[in-house]
């Protein structure tokens, strides 16, 4: 069974084309009632997919509503006509409407006709306090990079807390808005104003990460999120923790300190690059390398786990779930106790059987709602060995 099925079971009338353009097909619900749904469909989706262990309540979001620090709108530019999405999203914050609108009305009139043919995407960044906006173009010259910088610097001028413009060079026109298969040659990333890093507050201490990398969209779960990962890992001095899919090592930072040690690994050099200095700005020892984290990389470039100590294991990979092997590989280091967080609820059955398969069991289970509105859930599933 598929969650978006169990979430179709306690909305009559939902179907997936309902849907908005933004994803929101339950923010016409008032909260308390979207909450209820969701609660009522992840335990069926446990008990008609048999699983083990049971769900806990599902943690609601402190801003239910205009909580995305991460929005895009595809732009169309056909003769005489800017194809341009102007909808209004419930779940992103007022700027980012206001934003898009602006740029809309720039790029109508015929000086921004050059940027508004080579634009795929516009996308915005940031958090609640400021925003970073992001161009993503199919092709890029002189002309565009003339557009680029006005259009830019009228962006400075704007009530709305732009820190920061960037262009992105995406030639395959792709679908996700920040190619992850970037040009290989050529200009790929240009700075137009501003810092090529963000910033994220964790009260003590804030960590930055690449304007392209990946981080949580919904800022206002991010210290909800931290704490229910700290209290299932349960980290102490006795334990080696390995973070992976670790991005800017945002567990990593908010959890090691209780740990004897940590190790961080990501796919994605960038964000790598901003854990390490973060690492060295904060006099951290914790250790971060990039690399794929497939099964061969399990198994040759992590360091042994040592006879005697224990080791936990805290892993957040993708919506699509880990590479086949990956959960094998880790299971064979005997680690005492795994948190695996899942961004997409239809891959837990698959890995919940395979961790059972190699002498692990559920634990708990804690779903959180880190994307209000949508048919979606975030879920840490705490196991450990037999």
């Amino acid at each position: 069974m598929l969650f978006e099925q169990a979430i179709a079971h306690q909305v009559p009338g939902y179907t997936r084309e309902a849907d908005s353009a933004h994803g929101e097909s339950l923010a016409m619900f008032d909260y308390k009632d979207e909450l209820k749904v969701k609660n009522d469909a992840i335990q069926e989706f446990w008990d008609v997919n048999r699983l083990a262990g049971n769900p806990q309540k599902v943690i609601a979001s402190p801003l239910p509503r205009a909580y995305r620090t991460t929005s895009k709108r595809r732009v169309f530019m056909q003769p005489g006509n800017l194809q341009f999405d102007r909808q209004e999203s419930m779940l992103e914050p007022e700027e980012h409407n206001r934003i898009y609108d602006f740029l809309f009305e720039k790029l109508i009139t015929p000086a921004y006709k050059p940027l508004a043919y080579a634009l795929n995407w516009i996308i915005i960044r940031g958090t609640y306090q400021y925003r970073v906006v992001i161009f993503n173009i199919k092709k890029i010259d002189a002309s565009i990079v003339r557009k680029l910088k006005l259009i830019s610097d009228a962006l400075k001028e704007t009530p709305f807390k732009v820190t920061a413009a960037h262009a992105y060079v995406d030639t395959t026109e792709s679908d996700y808005y920040l190619e992850s298969k970037r040009p290989t040659e050529g200009l790929n990333f240009k700075q137009l104003y501003g810092p090529r890093e963000m910033s994220l507050s964790l009260g003590k201490f804030s960590l930055r990460y690449p304007v392209t990398g990946f981080s949580q969209i919904n800022e206002s779960q991010i210290h909800n999120l931290i704490k229910a990962a700290s209290r299932l890992l349960s980290l102490s001095k006795e334990d080696h923790f390995l973070d992976l899919y670790c991005g800017y090592g945002l567990f990593s930072f908010a959890l090691g300190e209780a740990a004897k040690d940590v190790l961080g690994v990501e796919w994605e050099g960038p964000s790598i690059d901003c854990a390490k200095a973060s690492a060295k700005h904060l006099k951290k020892s914790y250790r971060f390398i990039a690399g794929k984290i497939d099964e061969m990389f399990v198994q040759t470039r992590l360091p042994r786990p040592i006879p005697g100590e224990p080791e936990k294991i805290l892993l957040d990979p993708p919506r699509k779930g880990c590479e086949p092997g990956v959960i094998h590989a880790l299971a064979m280091r005997k680690p005492i106790r795994v948190c695996h967080v899942f961004c997409g609820t239809d891959e837990i059955p698959a890995s919940l059987k395979e961790w059972e398969r190699y002498g692990y069991r559920v634990r708990e289970v804690q779903p959180l709602d880190l994307f209000p509105g949508t048919p979606h859930l975030e879920t840490i599933v705490m196991l450990e060995r037999k």
